[in-house]
């Protein structure tokens, strides 16, 4: 977590909604980005003034043999210093490069224009690469994905205030002046890089990571790259990226210098060009950014930049002019650094994290100048016999495999990260696959449907109806279950008389009792297409959650464009109630007390919608598709580890269908709900009257959470006498450890079905060896427990006796009596067992209290029965502890057995 920032940090934070992390690196980023196009400016200007564009293939060449040995010098500094430091040891010595380079230009000093266009470019791949990791360091992928358009925008915006100086100074100072200006820009990053180290804390580096040279790296990596395709896709990729743009940037300085031949003039306009583009850069950020980071699939993503690259290329390539080489020369910078740089940093998402450097490196120190020599070489070697229209060509032709390229790391991208979290996951996926019966195939049962014995005959109905419901309608329709079948050569496939009627009746299979019969219902309705959609839909809308579960299985088999519109219509009100829960919490905790004990259930009751809302979306999802990731990734979504949970929630979205998770991706990034994340939480409630028009509608699902509010809002609509003094007793019932785990409905619906007691003074509640029938709460009273008539506890309201209920043969192991008139809610044994079989972790918390009491138990048993005058417990014999403890360690390993089942709400 950061420190408080100070008042344009703050501001900025404000006015743009992101976390002071993002803004101080943002600050950074255009500090950055300013002074490089400033120096990048005023030595293009000199370099074309006094050399030319013919000179620029050669510049390549030196520029790839100056970036090289830099980076790989950078690289092995990185393996000892942290990035921070990195970057402002290059800050200092960027802004002292300026001090030189200026007093170079002035001497006139041969070479002055080379080194200080080498230094303007190799500053600036230097700058891209240490930034975007730096980010790296205090953003996770969601948060990366989430602001990696406003770290651009803050590039863009850097840009356009360096051009705008450069521009204007450009009339008023000499050109080699402007370096001295960029000094002071990259004197105040150095600044904001000591702000940045004394405010902000690094993430945790999640795997273990070893950076080191270039040839080290190229040694090291060999196996990594064998595993992840992705990773040379991404080298090819920057490869053609960088010697596309050298090519780019040539023409465009063609067609430039043929336009102005004043340096001054020339400088002024470069600087204009500079500043346009990036405007442009933040136009397209603003407009398009998020939508593309955060919407766009990672094929849609990759593809964009190539085909504005080939575009742009047509442009000029149909209209040789000034214009069209603007456009093309903003292209190769504006929607680069906008859509390309962010679309990179992604990609890079789906590589191990422990090689994550080792790869940037890679690509950013070795390949990305490789690809700027080869434009130099290529264009030395044009140069001698062909035009500038042939080089257009060729670069066209770049593009387009470039476009092939990119296309493949789109497609590769979602099944890198998904083995990426496979080999980050902490344990073996479980793969124990459900209980029962051995599945027979159709053979076993039409060999079994074909004996003598109607017996078997039967049998084998009962086993086709369970495992093969297609085949027991097809049997059905041969003549029942109790007639022989065909002849063995007819078995393979038996005629449908009446396919309406036949998926009229695997419709009606989806209500059955069994799970196993109603999802090989579901396989066999997924067969028959969407002629099956009619009667699935009905059961859809069941109100048995087990009918509307096999309903949503159905339809995901069947798998249609119109079987996913059916599901997301589905999914529609949860999204709508996920958008109001967001809202409700966020008003919740911010306009009341966190002290008042209504605060903490209701804020229980919207996290609890929540959890159910992201295991319905899943379970749709699930049955799409990809159900042993989701179950993987879901998992993987409540790691500790802020990088695998992000890596993961980010797989999950960008899975096939992803627009069903993405309305719920702030419940997921919360943590299965727990809260909503910081970088994505609703803003401030403006009003009272605002924030409780956010809670009524996070309850408007649940009739006791709309209770529940109405109350916390002192709502003058009271509910009815006989509601309040439910919602009363379910608000008292939330309070024990059985209870707290479950939402308002489900503790209301237990509640409804509690028989009243009123025992008076005392009345003998149980005695010790009777059965257990009833778990007891006491609402009012005070209860006594003995052992052979001698107290050794008093419990009051809010206690329990008979937790143990859901136990076969579970017996009371002492007696109790009422000391005073009390009130007792009795849940029969059968609620409780239903309970506990649906909600397993509720047991936890009950057994741990269960526990506290029988250890305040033993410590009365133990004063009872210590000799002493007068003491009237020495009768007690030891046999009852042992009974007491014999009983309680049975209770524990029933528990922890059904704890160790899981839920059933299993999405996968």
């Amino acid at each position: 977590m950061s420190k408080p920032s100070m008042a344009l940090p703050s501001f900025l934070r404000r006015y743009f909604e992101v976390p002071a992390c993002v803004v101080e690196l943002a600050v950074l980023g255009a500090l950055a980005s300013g002074g490089i196009l400033v120096l990048t400016t005023s030595s293009a200007a000199l370099f074309l003034a006094k050399e030319g564009s013919d000179a620029m293939p050669v510049f390549y060449i030196l520029l790839a043999a100056v970036s090289i040995p830099l980076a790989s010098a950078v690289s092995a500094v990185l393996s000892r210093w942290l990035t921070l430091r990195v970057s402002a040891a290059l800050c200092l010595a960027s802004a002292l490069m300026g001090m030189v380079l200026w007093a170079m230009a002035v001497a006139e000093t041969p070479g002055a224009t080379h080194a200080a266009y080498i230094a303007a470019y190799s500053l600036e791949i230097l700058y891209d690469t240490l930034f975007w990791l730096l980010a790296s360091e205090y953003l996770t992928t969601l948060d990366m994905k989430r602001h990696a358009a406003q770290l651009a925008m803050a590039f863009g915006a850097g840009g356009v205030g360096g051009g705008l100086i450069g521009s204007a100074l450009s009339h008023v100072v000499a050109t080699q002046t402007l370096f001295l200006v960029s000094s002071v820009l990259f004197g105040l990053a150095l600044l904001q890089c000591l702000r940045i180290g004394r405010r902000l804390e690094r993430l945790g580096d999640g795997e273990d990571e070893d950076e080191c040279g270039i040839l080290d790296a190229l040694r090291s990596l060999g196996g990594t790259i064998a595993g992840f395709p992705l990773i040379a896709a991404i080298g090819l990729g920057i490869l053609l990226m960088s010697a596309l743009f050298c090519l780019q940037d040539y023409l465009a300085m063609v067609v430039y210098a043929e336009a102005f031949e004043d340096e001054d003039a020339l400088a002024g306009f470069l600087a204009l060009v500079y500043s346009a583009q990036q405007a442009a850069e933040l136009v397209i950020l603003a407009l398009f950014g998020r939508l593309v980071l955060e919407r766009g699939s990672p094929l849609l993503r990759n593809l964009i930049f190539p085909a504005t690259t080939l575009l742009s290329l047509a442009g000029l390539f149909l209209v040789w002019g000034l214009p069209a080489a603007i456009v093309m020369h903003m292209n190769a910078n504006a929607v680069s650094n906008a859509i390309f740089e962010p679309v990179k940093t992604l990609n890079y998402a789906a590589i191990p994290y422990r090689v994550l450097g080792q790869v940037r490196m890679l690509v950013e120190g070795a390949i990305y100048p490789a690809g700027i020599a080869l434009s130099g070489v290529g264009l030395l070697w044009l140069q001698g016999w062909a035009d500038t229209r042939t080089v257009l060509l060729v670069t066209m032709g770049l593009a387009a495999l470039f476009a092939a390229v990119c296309a493949s790391i789109g497609v590769g991208f979602l099944p890198s990260l998904l083995k990426s979290l496979r080999r980050r996951a902490a344990g073996p996926l479980d793969s124990r696959r459900r209980g029962g019966a051995h599945r027979f195939s159709r053979a076993d049962i039409l060999a079994l449907h074909a004996h003598p014995d109607p017996q078997v005959r039967r049998h084998a109905g009962e086993l086709a109806r369970k495992f093969a419901p297609d085949l027991a309608l097809d049997l059905a329709l041969d003549g029942g279950a109790g007639r022989p079948a065909q002849a063995p050569a007819s078995r393979g496939a038996v005629v449908v008389l009446d396919p309406v009627r036949h998926i009229q009746a695997l419709a009606r299979m989806l209500e059955q009792g069994s799970a196993e019969a109603r999802q090989n219902a579901a396989e066999a309705l997924g067969r028959c297409g969407d002629a099956a959609v009619p009667e699935i839909l009905p059961r859809l809308a069941s109100r048995r959650p087990e009918v509307a579960n096999a309903a949503v299985l159905a339809l995901g088999a069947i798998g249609t464009r119109r079987a996913r519109r059916i599901l997301l219509d589905h999914l529609a009100p949860l999204y709508r109630q996920a958008h109001y829960n967001l809202h409700g919490l966020a008003a919740v905790t911010g306009l009341f007390d966190p002290s008042q004990s209504l605060v903490d259930v209701m804020t229980a009751a919207i996290r609890a919608s929540n959890r159910r809302i992201i295991w319905r979306v899943l379970m749709v999802k699930a049955a799409l598709g990809n159900k042993r990731d989701i179950r993987l990734l879901y998992s993987l979504a409540h790691s500790s580890d802020a990088r695998i949970r992000a890596d993961a929630i980010e797989a999950l979205s960008s899975l096939p269908t992803g627009r069903f998770i993405r309305p719920v991706l702030a419940l997921l990034e919360a943590g299965a709900g727990d809260a909503p994340p910081a970088a994505d939480s609703p803003r401030a409630v403006r009003s009272p009257t605002q924030a409780a028009g956010a809670v009524m509608r996070a309850a408007s699902a649940d009739r006791w959470t709309r209770l529940l509010a109405a109350r916390l809002l002192d709502d003058a609509a009271v509910p009815a006498t006989g509601e309040n003094a439910m919602l009363d007793l379910i608000l008292f019932l939330k309070t024990l450890p059985l209870f707290q785990a479950l939402t308002l409905e489900e503790v209301g619906f237990l509640a409804e079905r509690a028989e009243t007691a009123t025992p008076s003074a005392g009345t003998s509640l149980f005695e010790a060896g009777e059965p257990i029938r009833y778990l007891s709460v006491i609402r009012a009273g005070t209860a006594e427990l003995r052992i052979d008539g001698v107290p050794v506890d008093r419990i009051g309201a809010g206690g329990a006796f008979g937790e143990t209920a859901f136990l076969e043969d579970a017996s009371y192991p002492l007696g109790g009596i009422a000391v005073t008139d009390m009130v007792v809610l009795r849940f029969h044994r059968a609620l409780i067992a239903d309970l506990v079989a649906e909600h397993p972790m509720a047991l936890p918390p009950l057994l741990a209290d269960w526990q506290r009491r029988l250890a305040r138990l033993y410590g009365r048993l133990a004063e009872q029965t210590a000799p002493g005058p007068g003491r009237t417990g020495a009768r007690l014999q030891l046999i009852h502890r042992t009974e007491i403890q014999a009983a309680a360690t049975a209770t524990a390993t029933d528990v922890h057995a059904a704890a160790r089942q899981g839920s059933p709400d299993e999405c996968a």
